[in-house]
């Protein structure tokens, strides 16, 4: 009994530890701009902001324009500004940095949406991704 208890809880550890997170992904076209400045964004300034760590402009950031708002940002400063999220739709990933706040799952330049989509995000508008956090480096830090 106790070796199918132990069995039981590695593969409920194991399942938790790689289990996808699901969100909406949609487009907005104001991250297409280079020009737009970061303190137009939730991650502006103060500690953990975009302009504070020497990103005026969305265009300076490293990769751009694959750039989104997030539901992992709670508001000005959150300590989750800057960080490199992964998202995948069918076959292809797409390595977004997080610049502002979403209200639900990821809203990224139309650019980065059609790299995910193979060019269809006009079309398609709003889909359903998985997610994860990924390593600064994959959005070029």
């Amino acid at each position: 009994m106790q070796f199918s208890a132990v069995v039981i809880s590695l593969v409920a550890a194991a399942t938790t530890a790689f289990a996808q997170n699901t969100a909406t992904v949609a487009y907005t076209t104001v991250f297409d701009d280079a020009s737009v400045s970061t303190l137009n964004v939730a991650c502006s300034d103060g500690i953990n902001g975009l302009a504070t760590k020497g990103f005026p402009t969305l265009g300076s950031l490293p990769k751009f324009p694959f750039i989104a708002a997030s539901s992992q940002i709670a508001g000005w400063n959150s300590p989750n500004c800057g960080k490199c999220y992964s998202v995948t739709y069918g076959p292809k990933t797409v390595f977004v940095i997080a610049v502002d706040r979403a209200v639900d799952g990821f809203v990224m330049s139309k650019g980065a949406m059609d790299a995910l989509t193979d060019g269809q995000a006009t079309m398609l508008g709003r889909i359903q991704a998985t997610w994860a956090e990924a390593p600064a480096s994959s959005c070029g830090f």
